[in-house]
């Protein structure tokens, strides 16, 4: 499973360090992607979303919002987990200990290996939910790519964990 990185304001203070280094000017905006998004519709021409996902229990409306703020002819830029991680056991990645949907508020057992793990609430998606919701929400698919977690037993096997999808609007 994933790690959650840096907490949202270490993230934030990260990024405003990154780019005064690197001179560019950006506008910083703290927001909760499960929420209507603080921008007005058609802002921007392009969203990248990196595997972010997997920290929210439902993701069609994220989608929809997507849309609506991006301009006619954004591109949606997207890595979704495919939810093959959240089968397999965190050490080894030998056993299969998980059946799906991975949901830790409806699962104690699912809660508990996520705080032994130091891992934050994660929940699994399926290809419905990640691609089919981009295409309900009005967005074209206009590229697929699959990959690997790059380490461990299911990179060593060459099991794709990852999906990361190129959309239109």
């Amino acid at each position: 499973m994933h790690s959650p990185g840096l907490i949202p304001d270490q993230q934030l203070e990260s990024e405003r360090l990154v780019a005064e280094c690197e001179g560019y000017d950006i506008d910083i905006v703290k927001a909760d992607m499960t929420q209507p998004l603080p921008f007005a519709d058609e802002s921007f021409d392009m969203i990248i979303q990196p595997v972010a996902n997997c920290y929210v229990e439902k993701v069609k409306p994220i989608w929809k919002e997507c849309y609506r703020v991006l301009k006619k002819g954004g591109v949606l830029l997207v890595g979704l987990d495919n939810g093959i991680n959240y089968l397999f056991d965190s050490e080894d990645e030998k056993y299969v200990v998980n059946s799906l949907p991975f949901n830790p508020l409806k699962n104690p057992d699912q809660m508990q290996q996520l705080e032994k793990d130091d891992c934050g609430v994660q929940f699994s998606h399926t290809l419905d939910e990640q691609i089919g919701g981009q295409l309900e929400a009005g967005f074209t698919l206009t590229n697929l790519y699959e990959d690997t977690n790059g380490e461990g037993r299911l990179y060593e096997l060459n099991i794709p964990t990852f999906i990361a999808t190129r959309s239109v609007k």
